[in-house]
Parts: C-alpha cells; structure tokens; sequence
C-alpha cells in the first residue's frame, strides 16, 4: 500500500509540474491573444494540446491508483480524496500529501483565472470580427479590382397581388 501512495505522489508530483507548464502557456497565451498573430495563437495551441494530453494521462493513471487505494482503506471512489488519504495513510506521508494537494488546487485556481481572461479576449476579438463581417456583407456593392466598391444596380422586390 505505502507504494500505491508513493507512485499517487508521484504522479501528482507530475501533474504539478504539467499544471506550472500550463499557467506559464496560459500566461504567454494572453499575449498572443492581445497581438493577435494568428499563427503563433495556433502553434500555442498545438502546445496546449501536447500538455493537456500528457495531463489526461496522468489523470488516468490517478484514477487507477486512488480506485486501488480507496479499496485498499475500504472507502467509496466517491468520497476519496488526497486530504482523506492524509488521514487514514501512514503519517509520514501526511504532510506531502496535504501540501501537494493545496500546490495542485492553487495551480488549478490560478489556470482556471487566467483561462476565463483569455477567453473573454477571444469573445471580444469574435464580436469585433462578427461586426466587420456585417458592415461588409451589409454593403451595397462589390469591390473593383481597385479596392473601391463598384454599385450593383439594385432589384426591386416582386410581391404577388394574391398574398
């Protein structure tokens, strides 16, 4: 048992370390949002999905170990957790799990805080889009080869005397 937690921190050791590497990428993210270049907004997000799959992973692999473990101290899936662990696994471990587990929860907090303020950035730069769209396609004409808009004779509507 002591080796399924050693192997839990281990991997949440693991996890902190991708969720540093997140924050940092969401950080970095905000500046790309805010410059707006298009291709280097798309290697980051290459990036991301490189990080986010290493971390689902990982989340695997602790579900596996914390299923083995809540077994083990004869707890439901559903009511285990790192804090519990703390309590009921040998006391020398008790002070890393605890720890560990408040480094992971700020991690989140911090990533969950700066992917909301990217996310406004980008519904931003859709609604700014969104509204050259409309001034274009509201247009009454189409563009010359100069860049100038050529006027397109306009049709008037035919309506049916029947209706």
């Amino acid at each position: 048992m002591e080796d399924q937690v050693s192997d839990l921190l281990g991997v949440v050791r693991e996890e902190i370390t991708l969720y540093r590497d997140l924050v940092e990428h969401a950080r970095q993210k905000t500046v790309l949002l805010i410059k707006g270049s298009v291709e280097a907004i798309l290697e980051s997000n290459r990036v991301e999905d490189a990080l986010c799959s290493r971390l689902r992973s990982l989340e695997m692999e602790m579900a596996r170990l914390c299923r083995q473990l809540a077994e083990a101290f004869r707890m439901s899936r559903e009511e285990f957790t790192l804090m519990k662990l703390a309590d009921k696994a040998d006391p020398s471990y008790a002070p890393e799990i605890r720890s560990q587990a408040d480094l992971c929860r700020n991690l989140v907090r911090q990533l969950r805080s700066i992917t909301q303020r990217n996310r406004k950035l980008i519904e931003r730069s859709l609604h700014y889009s969104r509204g050259l769209l409309a001034v274009f396609s509201n247009a009454s004409g189409a563009y010359r080869p100069n860049g100038l808009f050529e006027e397109i004779p306009s049709m008037r509507p035919t309506f049916s005397q029947q209706a």
